[in-house]
């Protein structure tokens, strides 16, 4: 039976402007160019999903769906599931454990609201009590209402949604799913259509319990969202991040909406939490070392823009500069030129 649901107090914090990279992040990776053509683009062919479960340690899994990734803690008493990802993926999952471990979701704990992680709560929500940072309903609300900054920037012909040929990154595979009407456009409704807010909100810290285990959710701050939350699974010493922060793997949109020092400080936060392996949602596995390697990249590009500003340089003379080369064996290399934009427009307004 579903556990009734309390709802915490709190201001709903309004979301702003995405980054380009981040709808439909993909996993952060830097959005190819837009297409600039007026003959519409055909479907491309559907390919099978990569799904796959994997124990992590203990009771602890991971799911993968493709690119993306999330994790859960199977109980006695159910099951504690991180981000639900989509429809899709998560119909898939609650099929499968039901078959491996015969207990139902029991919670969903949201790690932030982008239509790429958030989506799919519902397949859940007949037995799972969903909860999210304090922050989540109103970016929801917002990010629903119409195209926001980084999505008008896409909408080529201005008429207030995006077509085949204007969308970007991860939103290029979904765009036939996105496009629920089928009326050959997106709108920020339709994208938002399957996550569902949380039905009980927390504000720094909070812990779930259930069958004897728990698991314990933290805001780190503002950075790539404003609702961010980390999961830290203490019986097993693993954390679980998304988007802001990674293991050997550049992000294409880091600051979202925070400053650099936002962003710097929130894995600041991460390091804190007292873990020995760190589950993204993106990417590959790794350990705290990894995480503070991350946040050394974060301090050594901030060092090397402050020094280029202070030089007088443009942004294109940066991104043609500034390689941090100690980093070139990371997946998303590429992502360094876009990285150097945002901490270029974020330090240069500061």
């Amino acid at each position: 039976m579903k556990k009734s649901k309390q709802r915490n107090g709190g201001a709903l914090a309004l979301l702003g402007a995405l980054p380009v990279g981040l709808i439909g992040c993909s996993g952060g990776e830097a959005p190819p160019p837009a297409v600039e053509t007026a003959v519409q683009q055909p479907a491309p062919a559907a390919e099978a999903p990569i799904r796959e479960i994997t124990n992590l340690t203990g009771d602890l899994y991971r799911f993968r769906n493709n690119n993306h990734y999330t994790v859960f803690l199977v109980t006695p008493e159910g099951i504690i599931l991180a981000d639900p990802i989509s429809a899709d993926a998560s119909t898939w999952l609650k099929s499968e454990i039901a078959q491996r471990f015969n207990v139902p979701v029991r919670y969903v704990l949201y790690s932030h609201h982008h239509w790429d992680h958030a989506s799919g709560a519902a397949v859940f929500n007949d037995t799972a009590e969903l909860i999210g940072h304090e922050n989540m309903p109103g970016a929801i609300t917002a990010f629903s209402g119409g195209l926001n900054s980084a999505l008008t920037a896409q909408d080529k012909n201005g008429n207030g949604q995006l077509e085949r040929d204007e969308v970007l990154g991860g939103m290029i595979p979904e765009f036939d799913a996105l496009d629920r009407n089928q009326d050959g456009g997106v709108t920020a409704a339709e994208i938002m259509a399957d996550v569902l807010a949380p039905e009980v909100t927390y504000s720094g810290t909070r812990t779930v319990t259930l069958g004897g285990k728990t698991v314990e959710l933290i805001h780190p701050g503002v950075s790539h969202s404003t609702d961010a939350t980390v999961l830290y699974f203490p019986a097993e010493r693993v954390a679980y991040g998304v988007d802001f922060v990674g293991v050997k793997r550049l992000p294409g949109g880091p600051l979202g909406e925070g400053t650099v020092d936002d962003w710097l400080n929130s894995i600041k936060a991460v390091e804190a939490i007292d873990f020995d392996t760190f589950s993204p949602g993106h990417g590959i596995v790794g350990t705290k070392a990894d995480i503070i390697e991350f946040r050394q990249y974060g301090e050594d590009l901030k060092a090397a823009v402050e020094t280029a500003i202070a030089d007088g340089m443009t942004l294109e003379q940066m991104q043609a500069s500034i390689k941090l080369e100690k980093y070139s064996a990371y997946e998303n290399y590429q992502n360094v030129a876009t990285n150097i934009a945002q901490f270029y427009q974020s330090l240069k307004g500061s």
